[in-house]
């Protein structure tokens, strides 16, 4: 199974190695393992000595059934698999898996999935047609699809501790932006107003986001958004102007919600001021959703109306959304029909079932002990890194962090996003230029937004997360070096222009901070893994290190 996973999680602490790792890459042509034999050759048949075990080496003993579909008169087709059919595309996955192990991703919105939501987002429910809703389907078939579909609604509810008489859910959504849309389209006409944090104070582009010379979300094209912002004195929603602006601008939605926000909002508050001028309330929680199941952040059920999420971020599943709603009329509104309608038939069309599977599985593991262990290390995590990088002089959006991510501001430093991103990028440090409060352009933002679900999911605790933040501060003073160096002109156009070129002179230092940052996952893989595989790791880490750097010599000084 050559897909991009990440390490599987039996508890918090301890990644439990079956059969293969799903995150370690193989290198296409690398030696194979009995249960990665191309089988496309084969007449359908059961064995018992396909696929084995990694921890044990020994064949398992559960039979596998591989069916091959053959025709020699040209009718038929052999299912080969990927890097057989495809080797170009297989290539660009290896490549990707690669990246991905290879570095520290700290991309907020990012994790690591699970295999098995992998297996059943890869599984034969990609195959099948049926829209409608359970038991109101417009096609055939779909008795499993029902069933399916049915445990998704009644996990979601149960994830987040609903009341199933009091909360419905649609689990059909294809992502958050599509979720957020079908909600306008369910509650509010054409041209209605609605009330979102800007996107430069930490909103998302699918809450109203429009400039002076123009509607960039559709949201804003359709509806009259007036966005609320951030005190910039706090880094903190300005709820008091809030409030002023809502009672003049009298809003039908107010959506509270963020893509780069540090802190919990004041659920109550909102409530109050929704109420105030009689607007619906709408919590977008797609960022902090995996939080808010395992309770360690603020509950927004119990003051808004409805609230939306996609289900890849925190929460760890496919990429879906899923929309939640009250029972009882709002406003006059019977949500649960209405909501229902939007989705389909109103903007879309059969669901992706296989995600909706994929969803089924994760929301049950967002119910375990140790998915709320895993939410309370993703905040302890993410604390440890802010601690570290307000001691090295930083200066953070708020003052620290409530949730998964930290925002920091560059401008002190004579810096901005974009740069510091491109060199991160290079030493594999992936993470995202974004906003600040004050910021005059979107393309030139003065701020990085880092996040700990991803590394967590991967053993990270405090400590790591310190030494990430060290190895960020690096790579910003690094970045400023460069920014000084660059003779060509002083837009970012020639920053990157320079890094590109021949000239580049910080190649070394550059190449230097790379290999420690990628030593990082494989040592934690390592100390983390059943002992008997950390041979296997070796073995293939050693491979790699002659076909990247020429050398396995940065290995001598670690204590593996």
């Amino acid at each position: 199974m050559n897909t991009c996973s990440g390490a599987i999680m039996g508890s918090l602490q301890q990644p439990v190695w079956i059969k293969e790792s799903t995150f370690l890459p193989k290198r296409p042509g690398f030696t194979k393992f009995p249960h990665q034999l191309n089988l496309g050759s084969l007449k359908p048949y059961k064995s018992s000595k396909i696929e084995a075990s990694l921890v044990t080496g020994k064949p398992s003993t559960t039979s596998v059934p591989v069916t091959v579909v053959e025709g020699g008169d040209g009718n038929g087709f052999v299912d080969h698999e990927l890097s057989n059919v495809d080797p170009e595309v297989s290539a660009i996955i290896y490549n990707e898996k690669q990246r991905q192990f290879r570095s520290l991703e700290l991309i907020a919105s990012e994790n690591f999935t699970s295999r098995a939501v992998m297996e059943a987002v890869g599984s034969c429910l990609t195959n099948k047609y049926s829209e409608g809703l359970p038991g109101k389907r417009y096609y055939g078939g779909n008795e499993h699809i029902d069933e399916l579909e049915t445990l998704c609604q009644k996990r979601a509810l149960a994830a987040f501790h609903l009341d199933e008489e009091k909360w419905g859910v649609n689990v059909q959504p294809l992502s958050g932006s599509p979720a957020n849309f079908e909600v306008y389209t369910a509650i509010l006409n054409p041209h209605d107003r609605i009330m979102g944090l800007d996107l430069p104070h930490g909103g998302h582009l699918s809450h109203g986001f429009m400039t002076p010379k123009r509607r960039v979300s559709g949201t804003s094209i359709y509806f009259e958004s007036m966005p609320y912002r951030l005190d910039e004195s706090t880094g903190l929603v300005d709820y008091d102007m809030l409030e002023k602006t809502a009672t003049l601008f009298r809003p039908k939605l107010i959506i509270a919600g963020a893509s780069a926000y540090p802190r919990d909002f004041d659920y109550p508050r909102m409530r109050k001021i929704a109420d105030s001028v009689g607007a619906f309330l709408m919590m977008d929680m797609a960022h902090i959703s995996g939080l808010v199941a395992a309770s360690v952040v603020g509950n927004p059920f119990d003051y808004c109306d409805i609230v939306t999420t996609t289900t890849h971020k925190s929460l760890r599943g496919p990429r879906g959304g899923m929309i939640f709603f009250k029972k009882d009329p709002v406003l006059g509104i019977e949500l649960e029909s209405a909501i229902n309608n939007a989705v389909f038939p109103g903007l879309q069309g059969g669901p992706h079932n296989h995600t909706i599977g994929g969803l089924a599985v994760c929301l049950k593991h967002a119910q375990s002990p140790e998915f709320k262990a895993y939410q309370n290390q993703v905040v302890s995590n993410c604390r440890a890194l802010a601690k570290r990088l307000m001691e090295l002089g930083y200066t953070l959006v708020s003052g620290g962090s409530d949730n998964h991510l930290v925002l920091v501001d560059l401008r002190p430093l004579g810096l901005d996003g974009a740069r510091v991103e491109k060199i991160l990028d290079m030493a594999s440090i992936t993470l995202n230029k974004n906003s600040v409060p004050g910021d005059k352009s979107a393309l030139v933002p003065g701020g990085i937004r880092i996040g700990s679900p991803a590394m967590t999911t991967r053993g990270f605790t405090e400590n790591e997360f310190v030494y990430i933040a060290e190895l960020i501060h690096e790579g910003v003073q690094l970045t400023r070096e460069i920014k000084q160096a660059v003779t060509g002109g002083s837009k970012v156009q020639d920053f990157i222009k320079y890094v590109a070129s021949s000239d580049f002179g910080f190649t070394g230092q550059v190449s230097d901070l790379r290999k420690r940052v990628e030593l990082i996952p494989l040592i934690s893989l390592y100390l983390l893994s059943h002992p008997e595989i950390r041979s296997l790791i070796l073995v293939w880490y050693v491979s790699e290190l002659f076909d990247f750097y020429q050398t396995p010599k940065i290995l001598g000084n670690q204590s593996l």
